[in-house]
């Protein structure tokens, strides 16, 4: 047995890897307005803007915690490299089960991104999430019909998703995953869906979330002719595909993918 990809192992690091974003946080200048996109207290969204931001340039990031814990306040340095490109960074909140299902979950989402439409023109909008986070991330970017609902022009030109459960069917206990067939990213993708570019980490030895899924996906994605890399950290646990965050493996390709193409210029 590999014991690095044991789940306990894949956890011991939590404590480090918040101290990390929290010492990276401390150091950022940035505008942070919490806004309330519906009545209860967790539908709530951290809207970040840098002193160098463009107008129409958009990032929503999805946090990790398995749909049911963590926070945006948390994952608050995930927006520096967009930040250093000119964008509006959006970290979305929502209610957590048992309150609400997946379904509820992504709902929140949804109107999420409904209430934080911007009122000028937008030219450049990415997504981006990590473990549960990338999940979400990977469902919105296949639905422009959502964002055209919600009353956005287009839907995202670029999704970075890392550590993602991006096939529900390799999940467990199906008894509960197995009603989600319609919120599940690999399913979802097909000969119809929208091309826009994609960047995927994950490690080797994670053992949250398995590689698995990532490669899935991947190969959906290279199936149907969409831009793609997969990038796979050797013997990198969980915590591994985030650290990116704060100058950690994985740095220099998220910074190359977003700066090149819709987020350059």
């Amino acid at each position: 047995m590999n014991f690095r990809k044991n789940l306990l192992y894949n956890t011991l690091g939590l404590p480090a890897y918040w101290k990390a974003c929290r010492a990276a946080r401390a150091d950022m200048e940035v505008d942070e307005v919490k806004t309330a996109y519906g009545k209860h207290r967790r539908q709530y969204a951290l809207v970040l803007k840098s002193k160098g931001t463009k107008a129409g340039r958009y990032a929503f990031y999805f946090h990790g915690g398995a749909w049911t814990f963590g926070a945006p306040e948390s994952f608050v340095p995930a927006a520096i490299p967009w930040l250093e490109l000119g964008f509006t960074v959006v970290l979305p909140s929502y209610r957590r089960p048992p309150q609400v299902g997946l379904d509820g979950v992504v709902a929140d989402c949804r109107a999420a991104i409904a209430a934080l439409l911007p009122p000028e023109s937008v030219t450049h909008l990415h997504l981006g999430g990590i473990s549960a986070g990338a999940h979400l991330a990977a469902l919105l970017a296949l639905k422009t019909e959502w964002w055209q609902q919600a009353g956005w022009a287009a839907g995202p030109q670029k999704a970075l998703l890392c550590a993602g459960p991006l096939s529900l069917e390799k999940l467990f206990p199906q008894v509960v995953f197995g009603r989600y067939a319609h919120l599940d990213p690999c399913r979802t993708i097909g000969p119809d869906s929208p091309q826009l570019a994609w960047q995927l980490l994950h490690g080797t030895d994670d053992g949250l979330v398995a590689l698995e899924h990532s490669r899935a996906f991947y190969g959906k994605l290279e199936q149907f002719g969409q831009v793609a890399n997969l990038q796979v950290i050797p013997n990198g646990t969980h915590l591994d595909s985030g650290r990116w965050m704060f100058g950690g493996v994985g740095e220099q390709a998220v910074q190359d993918f977003l700066g090149a193409g819709a987020g350059a210029g």
